[in-house]
């Protein structure tokens, strides 16, 4: 049981001695160690002795790198306080989990970790109405991995496979999260599987697919507000919970640009989308529509570009395909084979490099990771931002869109490379 200070290099870079499980305690805070394994897990523990019989007892404390150095050493200082007092960390802990639902847990999970997420709305959703709507009594302490099976197994047998995925995810990610702080002592999901595996969609419109969408939509059954979201979707290439969340601040009508904030953009970088006429004409009709309305119902004019019923949120992202699904009919919408809101992107993404555009400008419109982060040298160094070649790409996009709805001319392909 070799003991050092800690540091955080050295808790980066710790070995187990000998290729053995190994216990480093710090000299810091008494007690308190890094547990290394053969395979390279880093737990931290605290070893002390029961103030009612004098025996030795290891308290989990949670997994390094998720728990720091120096807030394992804050939580090893804190039981050790209690345990100075007489009291038992471990049987606190047991009898805190015994009381525990979880229901408590996943509202705890939405409300210190989930709701800080750009989905923190769907997840919720998600955890509360399969999690806790079917599970949500159980104690924590008497949770199984099979309570979890029952639930995935509730999604995909009401015939929902994505549905059943994402769960999963979420479910995952909140285990572990419970895990690092201690709810619970082992990972519940450790070696579950992903419920189905899913094909990668490749789905796109074709250029009489498009026109036959942009012509039906107007009489389609739905909100004008959704039926604006999906031509945004084609007109800009972006993904539509970025279009459903956006704000007024984040347009600028004068200068035709949408700026995509890091904290909504799916990579985590600001994103400037450049304005085609047509997009900046769907954004104005939409914000006038909204004016109206607010001063016809007397309500401050919201934040949101696209204002839930009621003004107090954004529409969800969800809200959207759910309305497009609503259209299918005997397996058709419009007539022509399904389609979603994200193949709409895919579609743009499809016929700009079809003109000719570059698929690198293409990837950048897109504010694909691939393309916008692939390398140390994107990330850090390159900072040019393609904003000009963005802004040729989408309004040669918007002009060959105007031809397909307009039934105008062919195809007649760019020079590769340009744009």
């Amino acid at each position: 049981m070799p003991t050092i200070e800690l540091t955080d290099r050295f808790c980066q870079t710790a070995k187990p001695a000998e290729g053995k499980q190994t216990d480093f305690f710090d000299t810091v805070v008494k007690g308190l160690c890094l547990r290394v394994s053969p395979a390279g897990t880093r737990a931290w523990n605290l070893v002390y002795t029961k103030p009612a019989d004098g025996k030795r007892a290891r308290m989990k404390l949670g997994r390094y790198p998720e728990i720091k150095l120096v807030k394992a050493r804050e939580k090893a200082r804190d039981a050790r306080a209690g345990i100075g007092e007489g009291a038992d960390p471990i049987a606190e802990k047991r009898a805190h989990a015994a009381s525990q639902t979880v229901s408590d847990l996943v509202d705890n999970y939405i409300a210190r970790h989930a709701s800080t997420k750009r989905s923190g709305d769907e997840i919720a959703r998600r955890l509360r109405k399969n999690i806790s709507d079917v599970i949500g009594t159980i104690k924590l302490a008497d949770l199984h991995r099979r309570d979890l099976t029952r639930c995935i197994d509730a999604v995909k047998d009401r015939g929902a496979p994505v549905e059943a995925n994402r769960l999963f995810e979420d479910m995952r990610a909140m285990v572990r999260w419970a895990k690092g702080r201690g709810d619970l002592d082992d990972n519940l999901v450790d070696g579950m599987r992903r419920p189905t595996e899913t094909k990668e969609r490749d789905r796109f419109l074709t250029a009489d697919e498009i026109k036959t969408l942009w012509l039906a939509l107007p009489d389609a059954d739905m909100r004008e507000s959704t039926r604006r979201i999906l031509r945004l979707c084609l007109v800009t290439g972006q993904r539509v919970g970025e279009i459903a969340g956006m704000t007024r601040d984040e347009i600028d009508l004068d200068a035709a640009t949408w700026t995509i904030p890091a904290d909504r953009a799916k990579n985590g970088r600001e994103h400037v989308v450049p304005l085609a006429p047509v997009a900046v004409k769907i954004i104005r009709d939409q914000s006038e529509a909204v004016d109206a309305l607010a001063e016809r119902k007397d309500l401050a004019v919201p934040a949101w570009v696209f204002p839930a019923p009621g003004f107090r949120a954004a529409v969800t992202a969800a809200s959207v395909p759910k309305a497009v699904k609503r259209l299918e009919v005997e397996g058709t919408i419009f007539g022509m084979a399904p389609w979603t809101p994200h193949d709409l992107r895919r579609t743009a993404a499809t016929h700009m490099e079809e003109i000719g555009i570059s698929p690198f400008i293409v990837g950048h419109v897109l504010n694909h990771v691939s393309v916008t982060k692939a390398s140390i040298t994107s990330r850090v160094y390159a900072r040019y931002t393609y904003d000009r070649e963005k802004r040729e790409a989408l309004e040669l996009w918007a002009d060959r869109l105007a031809g397909i709805i307009d039934g105008r001319g062919e195809i007649v392909p760019m020079r590769r490379g340009a744009a």
